[in-house]
């Protein structure tokens, strides 16, 4: 019965040493853009449409003109793309955390199984 508790023990302790060195492995690659991150969530392929009206002053021209300084400014600031980024990048991250907690307790449980 010892014998197999410190085979299940150092099985699990290896196994859970791996899967936190995977983790860690595969965030370093994701955070130095050597790989791409896990696409969770994707773009959306809306378009814009815009209503021009035919008719209009001084006033209305104007207004739509700085609408479209302030929609220029606003995606020289934040790419289309950007929020889509940062949500995937969020994702990987809770995931990578439940890995190493994961990966945590299956070691703890094979070095409890060697004592």
């Amino acid at each position: 019965m010892t014998l197999m508790k410190k085979i299940a023990g150092w099985g699990l302790l290896t196994i859970g040493v791996l899967i936190i060195i995977w983790g860690i492995w595969t965030s370093y690659q994701i955070f130095t853009a050597q790989i791409p991150v896990y696409e969770i969530f994707k773009p959306s392929t809306t378009q814009h449409i815009s209503f021009k009206k035919e008719t209009g002053g001084i006033e209305t021209q104007i207004q739509e003109q700085m609408q479209q300084v302030v929609i220029e400014q606003f995606k020289k600031m934040f790419p289309p793309d950007f929020l889509v980024k940062l949500l995937n990048l969020i994702s990987w991250s809770i995931f990578a955390i439940i890995l190493f907690m994961g990966g945590e307790k299956l070691a703890v449980i094979g070095i409890r199984l060697l004592k």
